[in-house]
């Protein structure tokens, strides 16, 4: 999104269960309640959300109890590339992660949206603790993914993969991969710059960027060996084990750091 629209005094982000082009801009439902918070009154501004990176500048026409009217204003909507296209300003990264407490995966999913991560992969280790993995991503983590958006000006909405065995994340399709590891024998940030300049398809949807984070007691030596075999990098993030979710997150800042591409000068 341009800078204008990342401000301190840009109107606000709301995302749309309908966007203009579809029929009447509509806003989702749990936006509602934030209208009311924010004290927004006809003919107020707001930029519209779709979550594929189209952010439309809306006017609120009308409100009525809890329906609001919303019309397009004469401005053109923005556009940010999909993450690891031309363009864009991260590569395509996804963290494969033995998923953490329940009371403690939360804060890690905003903070990974707002960093940039393109997808996030929940890993059923071996050694996991005693909450289950969930099978397939409750709407829950969306509604955490659209908030981080929202402050961070991301417009984009990271994918949430179905729960995989370290065995079947080994399958998928990668340009490069990263294994953290506290005895491993490349600083992480090492690995990252021999990325770059990038080979051509490395860091693409189809080529993404993986990043691998265990379970603070660590992968089975079978399934340390799968990723091994499947052309992992043994790499160390720090001296010392981390959690799951400070590992996460301390990887994808650094990655979003040494990765980030310079915006388009002509970007719309």
């Amino acid at each position: 999104m341009s800078d204008a629209a990342r401000s301190a005094t840009a109107p606000p982000l709301f995302f749309l269960s309908n966007p203009p082009g579809a029929g009447a801009p509509t806003l989702l439902e749990e936006e509602l309640e934030h209208v009311r918070v924010l004290r927004l009154a006809a003919g107020d501004r707001c930029i519209g959300l779709d979550g594929q990176g189209h952010a439309w500048p809306l006017r609120i026409e009308r409100i009525e109890g809890r329906r609001i009217e919303l019309a397009p204003v004469p401005e053109e909507p923005l556009s940010d590339p999909e993450p690891g296209t031309e363009g864009s300003s991260l590569p395509w990264i996804e963290l494969a992660i033995a998923w953490p407490r329940k009371n403690r995966c939360e804060g890690m999913i905003g903070s990974l949206v707002q960093l940039g991560a393109a997808a996030i992969l929940p890993l059923e280790a071996r050694f996991r603790g005693p909450e289950p993995c969930p099978a397939e991503p409750p709407e829950r983590w969306a509604k955490i993914a659209r908030e981080a958006c929202k402050q961070s000006g991301r417009t984009w909405l990271p994918r949430f993969e179905r729960k995989h065995t370290p065995e079947e994340a080994c399958l998928r399709p990668k340009g490069a991969l990263a294994l953290l590891d506290p005895q491993g024998g490349m600083s992480f940030d090492t690995w990252l710059r021999s990325l770059l300049p990038a080979p051509i398809g490395i860091g693409s949807k189809e080529r993404p960027i993986a990043i691998v984070i265990g379970p603070e007691g660590g992968f089975s030596p079978s399934e340390r060996e799968a990723f091994l075999a499947a052309g992992a990098s043994p790499v160390r993030l720090g001296p010392h084990v981390l959690r799951i979710e400070t590992a996460a997150v301390a990887a994808m800042a650094v990655a979003a750091t040494l990765l980030a591409r310079p915006l388009r000068s002509d970007r719309s």
